[in-house]
């Protein structure tokens, strides 16, 4: 590992001793009073048995937050010759489990040759967070009346003091269990035990009356989880729709039918991500956060418009012309650009309100963690972005259909069709694709100095110079040419 470090010789945060090795970057100690980290390991060193010594060592592992002790009784083996003795010393850090050892080795070894300091490692071992099998048993008050229950939220709500104190969660009990029988018989011990653990406490109103109170296993708002689940599958189901282009086909295209489903979706959305970052360096972040993106989102949204227009046309065999990026490309860009966030947002409003129904999953869940949720929304935005492109090319098929049935072609995202007579001025002018058909064809604007349009009794596309023919606009494609031509 390599690491810059200042040599100015000011004294540490703690007020002791110099700091040549005193790490510019990262946590140490120049940074907070207690650093971050995510990986501890033990390090059996050997350093000089000089008080000097032993004082420097002891700075620098205050400094950065680090423990240090002499080795209990048994535990290590290591031997140190008479001028040199052990010391047992934890370093923190964050890095990944695989190279965490080398990691705190190379640290120790980077601060000891810093500060001059005679310390050599012998023997070094990740430490793993030990784990226990356990039930947990709640003591609750029993079910109450509905009317009891909402003067109880009323006078929550405005502090009176008069609410009852036996209502949710008043107490809980882990208690320890193996694996080694089934489970009913595990819940059925625990179960005593957790009884006979809640029966004996100094607060008369937290001790286990049969009357008032009831034991059980953590409390799951059932109701609450599966509204949760249903507006999940609510909003997921709508994203889709809308990435598929298929609103019109449910009448959300209209706005009394649209506006509350972006409502709904969106308030999903929202409340779930608030409820997620909040408490969290990325809430406090969001202020300055939003702003920023918002003006990278100028160049970005007529890009994607483009793109969805350049997938329409494909069919076609036809670019997007220079006067396709008005108000439609801007509309077919925030298509894409909703539809993308929508999706990449969902996971993380799941997460946000899973963690708010139930604070215990925020350790207990490892699915429930921030890179598998990020990594799922972003690839999922991903896919529906795709999606999007694929249903502009699917349309762009439905068109080209209706063209060569002799149908009229809709706008679609500021690309509009017309039909048009090519004329060649000569028999020798230049074409690129096949040669310009005696009907009507398929226009859709001038590209540069040329103009493609496709052909729909040909089914092809044909390229030509704007000076090698004449063109004149028809109104359908029944319009013969001979006569617009004259």
């Amino acid at each position: 590992m390599t690491a810059e470090f200042t040599y100015e010789h000011d004294d540490f945060r703690t007020g002791r001793g110099p700091a040549e090795f005193c790490p510019t970057a990262g946590p140490g100690p120049c940074g907070p009073s207690w650093a971050p980290f995510n990986r501890r390991v033990h390090i059996v060193a050997e350093v000089l048995d000089r008080p000097e010594e032993l004082d420097l060592l002891q700075q620098v592992c205050d400094a950065m937050n680090w423990p240090i002790r002499e080795p209990l009784a048994g535990e290590t083996t290591v031997a140190t010759e008479a001028d040199w003795t052990p010391r047992v010393i934890e370093v923190r850090i964050r890095g990944i489990r695989e190279t965490a050892v080398e990691q705190a080795v190379a640290t120790l070894d980077t601060l000891a040759q810093n500060a001059e300091l005679s310390l050599h490692c012998r023997d070094a071992t990740l430490v793993e967070r030990a784990q226990r099998p356990r039930i947990e048993w709640h003591l609750r008050g029993k079910r109450r009346p509905l009317s009891r229950r909402i003067g109880h939220a009323l006078h929550l709500a405005a502090r009176t003091g008069e609410h009852d104190p036996h209502a949710g969660t008043v107490r809980l009990v882990r208690v320890p269990t193996g694996l080694d029988e089934s489970r009913p018989r595990r819940l059925a011990r625990t179960r005593r035990a957790a009884r006979a653990e809640l029966s004996h406490h100094p607060l008369a109103l937290r001790r286990l009356d049969p009357e008032v109170h009831e034991v059980g296993r953590p409390s799951v708002s059932r109701g609450w989880h599966v509204l949760t689940l249903l507006a999940l599958v609510f909003t997921g189901t709508a994203i889709c729709l809308l990435g598929a282009g298929l609103w019109p086909a449910i009448g959300a295209d209209d706005p009394r039918v649209g506006a509350p489903l972006v409502v709904l979706a969106g308030g999903y959305l929202l409340s779930g991500t608030l409820l997620a970052i909040r408490r969290t360096p990325t809430h406090r972040a969001v202020p300055w956060l939003v702003p920023l993106a918002v003006p990278l989102a100028v160049p970005l949204v007529p890009w994607l418009g483009t793109l969805v227009q350049r997938a329409y046309l494909s069919p076609f065999g036809v670019r997007p012309t220079l006067g396709s990026d008005g108000l439609g490309n801007i509309q077919a860009g925030l298509w894409v650009l909703c539809v993308f966030v929508a999706t990449a947002l969902l996971p993380v409003a799941f997460l946000g309100w899973m963690r708010f129904l139930a604070p215990s999953l925020r350790v207990q869940g490892p699915w429930l963690s921030w890179a598998p949720t990020v990594t799922v929304g972003l690839a999922v935005g991903v896919a529906f972005s795709l999606l999007i492109l694929h249903t502009a090319a699917t349309s762009g098929v439905e068109n080209r259909m209706l063209a060569a049935a002799g149908y009229d072609i809709p706008e679609y995202f500021g690309v509009s069709a017309e039909y048009a007579c090519v004329e060649p001025i000569s028999r020798e002018a230049p074409y690129y694709g096949a040669p310009p058909p005696h009907g009507p064809v398929v226009m859709f604007g001038q590209s540069g100095d040329r103009l493609e349009f496709w052909d729909p009794s040909a089914g092809q596309n044909t390229s030509v110079r704007l000076e090698d023919a004449r063109i004149r606009v028809v109104p359908d494609s029944d319009s013969p040419c001979v006569e617009a031509a004259r």
